[in-house]
């Protein structure tokens, strides 16, 4: 394909570039671009001149910049210098590659594949992103809340003999007004390095990867270097520059020089999950003091990203609205001067639907007697059925009940032993897909009151007991029936021992009790226990003289 193309070009077939896409040795301004053309057979001077000069009368120029002794003479193999500004190039759109939610294109809404035409802006949203391809194959990638302009995107036809690009040599510079561009240059051949220009700075490059901040509320720019080296000089006069190599950075300022620093070593994020179940992520970035920005991209390389948020070290992150599906995270820590540091990527997966559904009973630390435990939950519109599981703990290793395919929204489960249980729900689709568990919740089960125990004293006095815990306050109750529609007395006990007060009238009589716990939880009653209660004799002996006396 390229030697094909090649052959439409008559006289090219032999072009060489110079350092013109170079950076410059020192930090002062880059030199003059220049090509190196390697004359063909039946070239002319005039011939070049009118095929690929701006204006055709600029050969003069041509030939005294080259000493050329007879201007109408060139021989086959000779060198020749041509000046960039006296080539004629043509404006050529770039592309719109990638856009992932709102994105603009000159105010309007842009799609994926639309051209971009030379003096027009791009402007991406909240949770949106862009990406710039240019026709040297770089690519501009744009973060949330940024904007910029394609200021210039020229083709020139003149070509090396093994060009990159079939298409010919660009020159590109992209104006960034506001936000965060991110450059991942190609090492092809330019017609002149590309640049990316701020209100107050101008950063050229090579082959390299780097990223360009313009603060719309202060006069100022930074770049860090990711990869190779870029070429930073601010608007200052006389301006002043700096040469950055990969892992510097620098802040610019009209009224500073530019002084490049190491970026921040990558933050350690092997401590965050690689699996979220639910909407909202939530997590925690380590760091020193400073700030951390956190980007979370739809595909590895973060040309998709989809939020891009900037919060204190140490503090947690919350993320909502994600679908899911595999995700990119990629955080830096920023330092006190607002430069970036290196990132560290972590990919994770997020598998939070269909959504567990929402518990209603047990209520959270509940607590009930042993025996029948009912459960219900609110009915979840996804799911098709549901999942339910009780453990003896919280991390629900010991399972003692798994119940699968529930289609109603309750479950009866009888439980005989007392003590602290956890329970969750999981929903899941018509189709199986199944979702993740929801929260634990916490329930407990307190035993049945004992039977009590019935002594009599040796003073003929009647004794219950049974036992009792600390927290416990004992409720008892004696009647004259079983049913309890006759109570003789009642009381509230802090241990669990009641004496039977002395009663005028014996008989049988039925005992109960329950307790209530701390929290307020109260036991059923006990069954009626029937109590015998003798003749007071000794009561009748005291009342004996009274009968004598009549």
């Amino acid at each position: 394909m390229r030697l094909l193309a090649l052959r439409h070009l008559p006289g090219l077939m032999a072009l060489g570039l110079t350092a013109l896409s170079g950076l410059p040795s020192h930090a002062g301004p880059a030199p003059e671009p220049v090509l190196h053309y390697t004359v063909q057979p039946r070239d002319t001077l005039w011939d070049l001149s009118a095929r690929w000069f701006r204006r055709p009368a600029s050969w003069p120029e041509v030939a005294r910049l080259n000493r050329l002794p007879q201007p109408d003479r060139l021989s086959p193999g000779q060198t020749l210098k041509l000046p960039l500004r006296l080539l004629k190039p043509e404006n050529v759109p770039a592309t719109l590659s990638q856009v992932e939610g709102q994105v603009l294109l000159d105010g309007q809404p842009a799609q994926a594949g639309a051209a971009i035409q030379p003096g027009q802006q791009v402007q991406a949203g909240p949770d949106s992103s862009a990406v710039i391809q240019l026709g040297d194959g770089s690519r501009a990638s744009l973060p949330p809340q940024s904007e910029v302009t394609l200021a210039q995107h020229q083709r020139y036809t003149l070509k090396a003999a093994q060009p990159v690009q079939d298409e010919g040599l660009y020159a590109a510079t992209l104006r960034l007004l506001r936000g965060t561009l991110e450059v991942l240059a190609t090492k092809a051949q330019r017609a002149k390095p590309l640049e990316v220009t701020t209100p107050t700075a101008v950063i050229g490059v090579r082959g390299t990867r780097y990223r360009v901040h313009a603060d719309a509320q202060q006069p100022r720019t930074q770049t860090e270097v990711l990869e190779g080296r870029v070429w930073a000089r601010n608007r200052a006069q006389p301006p002043a520059s700096a040469i950055l190599d990969s892992g510097q950075g620098a802040v610019l300022r009209n009224d500073q020089t530019v002084t490049p620093q190491p970026l921040a070593a990558a933050p350690d994020l092997s401590g965050l999950s690689a699996r979220f179940e639910r909407p909202l992520l939530r997590f925690t970035l380590p760091g020193q003091a400073g700030e951390v920005r956190v980007q979370i991209a739809a595909d590895e390389g973060f040309l998709r990203i989809v939020r891009d948020l900037t919060l204190p070290a140490g503090e947690e992150a919350k993320i909502a609205g994600l679908a899911d599906g595999r995700w990119y995270l990629r955080a830096r820590q920023v330092a006190a001067d607002g430069l970036e540091g290196l990132d560290a990527a972590h990919p994770f997966v997020l598998k939070a639907r269909p959504e567990p559904p929402p518990s209603i009973a047990p209520r959270p630390r509940a607590r009930q007697s042993v025996g029948t435990v009912d459960f219900s939950w609110t009915s979840n519109t996804e799911a098709a059925r549901y999942h339910l599981q009780v453990a003896r703990d919280a991390a629900f290793q010991d399972i003692v009940v798994q119940l699968d395919d529930l289609r109603d929204t309750r479950s009866t489960v009888t439980l005989d032993t007392a003590g602290t249980y956890h329970w969750r729900l999981a929903s899941e689709r018509a189709d199986g897909d199944r979702g993740p568990w929801g929260d634990g919740q916490r329930f407990e089960l307190r035993p049945l009151p004992e039977p009590p125990q019935v002594h009599t004293g040796e003073d003929g006095q009647i004794q219950l007991s049974w036992s009792a815990r600390p927290d416990e306050k004992q409720q008892v109750e004696l009647a004259r029936d079983p049913g309890f529609s006759s109570v003789v007395t009642s009381a509230e006990l802090a241990g669990g021992q009641w004496t039977l007060p002395s009663l005028p009238v014996p008989g049988t009589y039925y005992f109960r009790y329950r307790y209530v716990d701390d929290q307020g939880f109260v036991s059923p009653w006990t069954a009626p226990l029937g109590v015998d209660v003798p003749v007071d004799w000794h009561m009748l002996l005291l009342g004996a003289p009274l009968l004598f006396a009549l």
